[in-house]
């Protein structure tokens, strides 16, 4: 299964949101200068029990970058991104203009989104400049790959590998340039000014891989996500010598504190549990999420991807009596020809504290690649509300072609 899969659809399995499409054009060699272009349509049609009308969105991202590898372990990469709105604006984008259709919040925007330099040597590596961050599946560190406009961060990444198997990061980063898009009315909105400290450390096991981190953010925007994070992810798969048949498991344990200038005071707990098994064609998957909170916080995730945990309807933010999340799901692939690939998710929601049952959503969604660099994506979410929020469904149909591959 493409690692496009994952990151578009389903974000907690452990595939690498910043991967490439297993069926994107031939990509020059990393260690030669060449460009990346990406071109990525997406039809949404909304339907929300509380909007009068259902709303129908057409957006168009277009990125254009360019790696420039000097030599010596030195390079260079630059690129822009415009996102466009198509055949009228017939959706709420978030930008608080009165309509009586449902959100899809992509604005239009203009913007340069990566602009750094980079030295690299098989033990040690510095980044500066403007950059997507994406750590782990991206719950609480993320580019968020799902929206038009993608978050990227100002700032230095450190990289050492300091011993057998470990990969030590250090982030300091200085802003957040977030979704809503560089030409977003409220300054506030599309870009936060930072003071954050990330640390993670990934360690190859005999089984597995551990990571470790620890996330420092004071926000001089919005004090209320001044947050710090410390936590550990137990990622892995195992495949008996006589089967075919593949076991993968996910531990993720955190606890999350008020940090800096945080008018609130709180310590919040946080967890994952997933496992899955089966073949390529046809694997299950059960997993459940929990997101503690006291009846004033809950745990925040501002900084992270929403969508590829929480439904792909993205019906509610996380109340602040907490979330529990519990799934379950089947997926598979096959080559019939060109490469198709499926899931199926059954999603219950349930407010941690207290119990009360917030509602439950269905997702599906089909991938096939139609050509080289060329993709083909089906998407559909029906949410149904319980105590929380309203009825909502929403299908996306995703047209996607890169040429070249963006550094990571």
């Amino acid at each position: 299964m493409g690692k496009w899969w994952w990151r578009s659809c389903m974000g907690v399995a452990g595939g690498s949101i910043m991967g490439m499409s297993a069926w994107a054009a031939d990509a020059p060699a990393e260690a030669e200068s060449a460009p990346y272009i990406e071109a990525r349509y997406r039809y949404s049609n909304l339907h929300s029990d509380g909007a009068p009308k259902r709303g129908h969105a057409n957006t168009l991202r277009t990125q254009l970058g360019y790696h420039w590898v000097i030599g010596n372990g030195w390079s260079v990469y630059g690129e822009g991104t415009r996102t466009w709105a198509l055949f009228g604006q017939q959706y709420d984008d978030g930008s608080a203009r009165i309509t009586p259709y449902p959100t899809e919040a992509d604005p239009a925007s203009t913007g340069v989104t990566n602009a750094w330099a980079e030295y690299r040597d098989d033990a040690f590596a510095v980044r500066a400049g403007r950059q997507y961050v994406l750590l782990d599946a991206g719950r609480f560190i993320s580019n968020n790959p799902w929206r038009q406009n993608l978050q990227s961060y100002d700032g230095v990444q450190l990289s050492w590998k300091a011993w057998q198997g470990a990969d030590l990061r250090y982030f300091w980063l200085g802003r957040a340039n977030r979704t809503p898009g560089f030409d977003f009315h409220d300054r506030d909105q599309r870009r936060w000014k930072l003071a954050a400290h990330l640390l993670h450390l990934d360690q190859a096991l005999s089984v597995g891989k551990l990571a470790a981190y620890g996330y420092f953010i004071r926000n001089d925007t919005v004090a209320a996500n001044s947050t710090k994070t410390a936590g550990a992810r137990w990622t892995g798969s195992y495949q008996p010598a006589a089967s075919a048949a593949k076991l993968g498991w996910t531990v993720d344990v955190a606890r999350q504190y008020d940090y800096a200038n945080n008018p609130a005071r709180f310590s919040l707990g946080y967890h994952l549990f997933e496992v899955s098994y089966g073949l390529p064609a046809l694997s299950g998957r059960a997993g459940e999420e929990k997101l503690d909170g006291n009846g004033r916080n809950a745990v925040n995730v501002a900084y992270g991807v929403a969508r590829a945990f929480n439904g792909w309807v993205v019906a509610f933010r996380i109340p602040r009596t907490g979330l529990r999340e519990r799934y379950v799901g089947v997926l598979g692939s096959v080559d019939a020809g060109r490469k198709i690939s499926w899931q199926v998710t059954s999603r219950h929601f349930r407010a941690e504290k207290g119990g009360a049952l917030l509602g439950r959503e269905l997702d599906a969604g089909v991938l096939v690649g139609l050509a080289r660099g060329l993709t083909l994506d089906i998407q559909y979410g029906d949410y149904r509300a319980s105590s929380h929020g309203v009825d909502e469904r929403k299908l996306w149909l995703i047209g996607e072609y890169r040429f070249g591959q963006a550094p990571r």
